[in-house]
């Protein structure tokens, strides 16, 4: 009897054991991964999702299965016959497992692609009971037939680097994307589930695990770079493993914004051993711009101070690319320090994009003992797409101008081939890497890249004789990877003047009914004398308006070339006058139009902003013209020019048509109560000889005083979102970081200043009849913003508007956003030891059960008999944990039996409205054992 008792045991014990040791070796495998997305081709939605999972190589449990949901509703366990598995050692004890999944989804979304395994590998520091913890990762696609083809960053530079303590540690995926999307890195933590963080994670730069940098300065830190994604931890102050998150966001410029339109989540293991080993060191060539076709040829060297062996590698797209690579040798070998490595890359015309080329170079030594220690750095190469070159110009019958060139270098990769025009040369040379067109030039026109010709006709109307008109060309390349040509040699082109040329439009009395304006024009100079031998005669056209024919009226014909027209309302109206060419009264053709020069005076406390607008075929903005300002204060009717005086001379090639008056130009500040008069000369010239230059031409002469006492009316204020639930049923149950959008419209209506400097958005979290605090200052250009960092949701807004005197309107309509409380409790739990709902503890999964805006909970419990089983209020409790945490037993700690019981109580929220700070709890919770 004994004898069989114990034989028992001894199975009982053994199969125990047996347990034990499959389930350690089941759960202590998995160090690091990462999904990649790749679509398969444009016409179907099929992806080739790849799996990468980086295991411990002393576990012998192979890498799967595990289960890859498709964010569609669909999954797989990762170990199907479809699968294709490659396992590759890496050193340092790690394998890299790849598994590769075909999926077709249904239509356009976006999806996040999640993958979960059982388990982590034991004793990572900074989470708890690592070995228990499911290892999850997740990637997130965009399917949209309006942006295109979307693939998900590609990730090259494995984690397999250990790190010593006291030594700085670095990091970095070597990502890039293969859409020519940007990418941005952030840290995140890492997940047992979706949306579920492991158990009690710490970050490994914590005073735990941490402290001081490898310099000796403190505290230690753990950053990630946005930009480059270096992940840098300065410096490790504990030996042992740990475990970190980030995620690899790509934006795409959809529309002339940045959008964000996927990621992907790294899970990496880091591990620290003592050392007295130094870090090897990089010496990179200087960051490349080069355009396609461009040979590069660059030594990249490194040394190791303990003169230890070195192997220098080389990651990052242009070693990815299909079409001409770039390579380097030796690849991936030890050598003697110091040592280098030979780069090369023949560019070509598909490399061409907006952003830098990204290398990353990893260079790892060989010490005798201790850990291998790694630098990594970032060597940037951008690729430029060649200058287009001209073939010629002509001028065309109806003052066109008949652009021509040669087929372009790269017209396979490039996308457009845009027309940039200016009045007047400027032959500047584009510095190093410079491409596209500077400011002063107009786009007219862009062409396909098998088109070698362009007509200028300008918009339809002809170019203006006597003016030069200077062109230059720039290839676009398309999106997503962008990018544009060095702009090519400026050609020039000067007009026939073989019309009359209007030189002046100038307004020389200011009246609303007894205006007049002084025009002047040129003969034909360039006419054909033979087709038109003349005597010539012209008659003078006027409308209202700076362009167009409104209120069109033949003035006078006449063989003189200067007309004063009389009886104008030049106080109210801009005119604009044509020229019509006459042969012995049969008309030939008809000049460019020119209009008078409108002055505009902005009202300001204390200073007057003046600008001025026209329409002219000369050119008004030569760099050795000033246009003249002259102002009037003696004389308040403003009609004797003899009183006015100079006060400024404006550089309008650097400040535009505008002068502010702020009394500067002789140190006496205007007063309120004055009225001052303006009027304006502008100068000019076109491109013929002969000509007096420069031209010029008055204004009408406008008054105002700098009194500007009208306030703005107040905005209409908007809350744009997002919706609280469905927001914080996106975070995790602990999140106190929210935002706002917010969005307004001006409102100019009845006497209200239109002239706006800007906003200003207040802001409080105790209601509408609570403090409100400023807290931003926005243009008059922005009409939405979003307001970010806000430990609660709920709160308060208004706006205001304010004039360019600083005149404030009333506050806006106010709106308030309110909390959206949750809290909800099981109906059973199991406290039987097993670490799977032992407790009796509030949701936290998935996170729209969590528990939101709680600040406190008290709870009763009873048995079937009512007697008081349990009490617990988190109000009194040091940590105010409103989670519970029952473990089943009664007041003395005794287990109670299985069986239902009854809870009462209240949770506190918090929430605006009074009535909704409270609620009540009453239900049932059953113990299963």
């Amino acid at each position: 009897m004994v004898r069989n008792m114990r034989l028992k045991l001894s199975i009982g014990l053994f199969i125990i054991f047996l347990f034990l040791g499959l389930s350690s070796s089941w759960a202590t495998h998995i160090r690091a991964g990462e999904i990649i997305a790749e679509r398969i081709s444009v016409q179907t939605l099929t992806y080739r999702i790849t799996v990468v999972g980086y295991t411990d190589t002393r576990s012998n449990v192979v890498f799967g299965p595990g289960t890859i949901n498709f964010g569609d509703g669909r999954e797989e366990q990762l170990n199907t016959e479809s699968s294709f598995s490659l396992v590759e050692s890496l050193g340092n004890q790690i394998e890299k497992n790849t598994f590769v999944i075909e999926h077709t989804f249904q239509g356009p979304g976006t999806y996040t692609i999640r993958f979960q395994e059982f388990n982590r590998n034991d004793l990572t520091l900074n989470m708890d009971n690592s070995v228990d913890t499911p290892f999850y990762v997740e990637t997130q696609i965009t399917i949209d037939p309006f942006i295109g083809v979307n693939n998900s960053p590609i990730l090259t530079i494995p984690p397999v680097d250990n790190g010593a303590v006291n030594v700085r540690y670095i990091h970095n995926p070597g990502a890039y994307d293969p859409d020519g999307d940007s990418l941005a890195y952030e840290m995140d933590i890492p997940k047992q589930f979706f949306q579920r963080p492991v158990n009690n994670y710490r970050s490994p730069a914590n005073a735990e695990f941490s402290f001081n940098q490898e310099d000796g300065t403190s505290p230690a830190f753990l950053e990630l770079d946005p930009i480059f994604g270096d992940l840098i931890w300065d410096a490790p102050g504990t030996a042992g493993q740990f475990n970190v998150a980030f995620r690899i966001k790509e934006y795409r410029k959809l529309d002339g914004e940045w959008v964000q339109i996927g990621y992907v989540v790294r899970d990496m293991q880091i591990i620290i051993e003592n050392s007295n080993n130094r870090r090897p060191e990089l010496i990179l060539p200087p960051d490349l711009c080069v355009e396609a076709g461009t040979l590069i040829e660059e030594i990249i060297q490194g040394q190791d101070p303990d003169g230890d062996p070195i192997k220098i590698e080389v990651f990052g797209e242009p070693l990815e690319i299909t079409t001409s690579p770039a390579n380097y040798n030796p690849e991936s070998e030890f050598q003697p320090t110091p040592g280098i490595v030979n780069f090369d890359w023949q560019t070509v015309c598909n490399h061409v994009r907006a952003r830098e080329y990204d290398v990353r170079v990893r260079i790892t030594d060989q010490p005798r003992s201790g850990p291998a220690l790694v630098d990594i750095k970032t060597w940037r190469i951008k690729v430029i797409g060649p200058p287009p070159v001209w073939n010629d110009l002509e001028q065309m019958p109806g003052r066109a101008v008949e652009l021509n060139w040669d087929p372009y270098a790269c017209a396979s990769s490039a996308d457009e081939m845009q027309i940039w025009r200016r009045i007047n040369s400027d032959p500047y040379e584009p510095d190093s890497c410079e491409t596209g067109i500077r400011p002063g030039y107009e786009l007219i026109g862009t062409t396909d890249m098998e088109t070698f010709s362009f007509e200028d006709l300008n918009g339809g109307e002809g170019l203006a004789p006597g003016n030069t008109y200077c062109y230059r060309l720039v290839a676009a390349f398309p999106e997503p990877r962008l990018g544009e040509s060095i702009v090519s040699e400026e050609i020039c082109i000067t007009i026939d003047v073989d019309v009359p040329i209007i030189t002046n439009v100038s307004v020389e009395e200011t009246d609303e009914n007894e205006g007049e304006i002084f025009v002047k024009w040129t003969p034909p100079y360039d006419i054909d004398r033979t087709q038109f031998p003349g005597p010539f005669t012209y008659e003078l056209v006027r409308s209202t308006g700076y362009t167009g024919d409104d209120d069109r009226i033949s003035l006078i014909v006449t063989s003189d070339t200067l007309f004063t027209d009389t009886g104008l309302n030049t106080e109210n109206l801009v005119y604009n006058y044509e020229v019509v060419l006459l042969d012995q009264g049969t008309k030939i053709d008809t000049s460019s139009s020119a209009s008078s020069v409108w002055l505009e005076p902005t009202i300001i406390n204390e200073a007057i902003e003046l600008n001025w607008e026209f329409n002219v075929p000369w050119n008004n903005a030569v760099g050795d013209f000033r246009h003249e300002v002259y102002r009037n204060r003696t004389d308040p009717e403003g009609e004797d020019e003899d009183t006015f005086e100079l006060i400024a001379e404006v550089d309008v090639t650097a400040d535009g048509f505008r002068f502010l008056d702020d009394g500067s130009f002789n140190s006496q500040p205007l007063e309120k109560e004055i009225e001052y008069c303006y009027y304006v000369i502008t100068k000019g010239s076109y491109n013929v000889e002969g000509l007096v230059y420069p031209l010029e031409n008055k204004s009408q002469i406008v008054c105002a005083k700098p009194d500007d006492n009208r306030l703005p009316c107040p905005p209409v204020l908007t809350f744009e979102g997002p919706e609280c639930s469905e927001y914080v049923a996106e975070l995790p149950c602990n999140s106190n970081n929210f935002f706002h959008d917010l969005s307004w419209e001006p409102d100019f209506s009845g006497e209200c200043d239109d002239e706006l400097a800007g906003y200003r958005l207040y802001f409080t979290d105790d209601g509408e009849e609570g403090q409100f605090e400023f807290i931003e200052e926005l243009s008059a250009l922005e009409l939405s913003t979003r307001v970010t960092e806000l430990t609660t949701y709920r709160g308060c807004y208004y706006i205001t508007a304010v004039d360019r005197s600083g005149n404030e309107s009333e506050p806006s309509n106010i709106v308030c956003v309110e909390n959206c409380p949750n809290y909800e409790l099981p109906n059973t739990f199991t406290p039987n030891g097993d670490g799977l709902n032992d407790t009796f503890i509030a949701f936290d999964n998935p996170f729209s059960q969590c528990p939101r805006f709680v600040t406190g909970v008290e709870i009763n419990i009873v048995n079937r008999w009512g007697a008081e089983v349990f009490t617990y209020n988190s109000l009194e409790s040091n940590e105010n944990d409103i989670f519970i945490r029952w473990d089943g037993r009664d007041k003395n700690g005794s287990e109670l039996p299985a069986g239902t019981y009854f809870y009462s109580g209240t949770v506190f929220f918090d929430v605006l409205d009074p009535s909704e700070q409270s609620q009540n709890l009453k239900g049932t919770v059953q113990i299963i054992r």
